[in-house]
């Protein structure tokens, strides 16, 4: 197998056990979209004491295009989290598992000019396939209009800044991408502040969050960014079209994390199983797994 699938698979583990804790705090502790995405975006500058390991400058155009693919994230982020409070999580899982990875397709081709052989085409098929299945589930809440528009405008922006991504580490290197791509994080977060509206509830969520709540949240980000480093090295090296769709994996990893505190502490998280919704999540991991198959006859 691949190199870069592998290290996607590590990064979509850590992505899942930080699913867990960001839907937790965004329904309890972080409870403005905008301050949860301003948080995460603000952090970005991290990645820039990795410079001294071969930062390279950018001409103009191509800063830009990483400056709007670090912006398109951290706007993606929020768009995400406002559908997410409109609606469900488990209405907007599905939504993000089929059409971020079809955007990116779409982008790829178009961007980067990238094509997939059969068996890869094959293995995002059933990839994206399991991705829905194993997140779509019955809800008994509506869907309320303006969810549905922010979840699809969060896909083509996810979609557009992993694209973009892609396109500034074939234009520099990973390190230099990571760097300016995060200066687009910090641009963005820093427009967070200037309504007045949005920096009360950006600055007052530290005060109303307790101080176990902040032990998880910065136990959030460091998983976060250690899977977002992993992820983003993985589409430097891979497919950003392959590595998008295994998105899948991410989501099968959370079934097992769910399904064990649903078990042995379901004061923290209860998620409903019955035999169909079990029937429906054995053959979502088993699309992901055959899609994993063919990528490892196609390597």
């Amino acid at each position: 197998m691949n190199t870069y699938i592998i290290i996607a698979i590590i990064a979509y583990s850590l992505l899942a056990i930080n699913g867990v804790i960001d839907k937790f705090l965004l329904t309890k502790a972080v409870r403005h979209p905008i301050a949860y995405a301003f948080f995460i975006g603000i952090t970005g500058p991290l990645t820039w004491v990795l410079a001294p390991f071969g930062l390279k400058f950018l001409s103009g155009g191509d800063l830009f295009i990483a400056i709007v693919a670090g912006a398109s994230f951290v706007l993606a982020l929020y768009y995400l989290y406002v559908a997410i409070q409109l609606t469900s999580v488990s209405r907007i899982l599905p939504i993000q598992g089929g059409l971020v990875p079809t955007f990116t397709l779409l982008f790829a081709y178009l961007i980067l000019g990238e094509r997939l052989s059969s068996y890869q085409m094959l293995a995002f098929i059933f990839l994206v396939a399991g991705a829905v299945l194993i997140s779509l589930k019955r809800d008994r809440t509506g869907w309320h209009p303006r969810a549905l528009g922010h979840a699809l405008l969060a896909a083509v922006l996810f979609a557009w800044s992993l694209t973009l991504t892609k396109y500034t580490f074939d234009h520099s290197n990973f390190v230099s991408g990571l760097i300016w791509t995060r200066l687009g994080f910090l641009l963005t977060s820093l427009a967070f502040l200037i309504p007045a509206k949005s920096r009360h509830y950006i600055f007052n969520t530290p005060k109303q969050t307790s101080s176990d709540n902040k032990f998880l949240y910065y136990g959030a980000r460091l998983t976060g960014g250690a899977a977002g480093l992993m992820q983003n090295y993985a589409i430097a090296i891979g497919s950003v079209t392959i590595v998008n769709a295994m998105q899948g994996t991410q989501y099968a990893l959370l079934l097992i994390v769910t399904a064990f505190l649903s078990r042995y502490f379901p004061k923290i998280l209860k998620e409903e199983v019955n035999k169909k919704i079990l029937a429906q999540k054995i053959l979502a991991v088993a699309c992901i797994s055959a899609g994993l198959v063919f990528l490892t006859i196609h390597h």
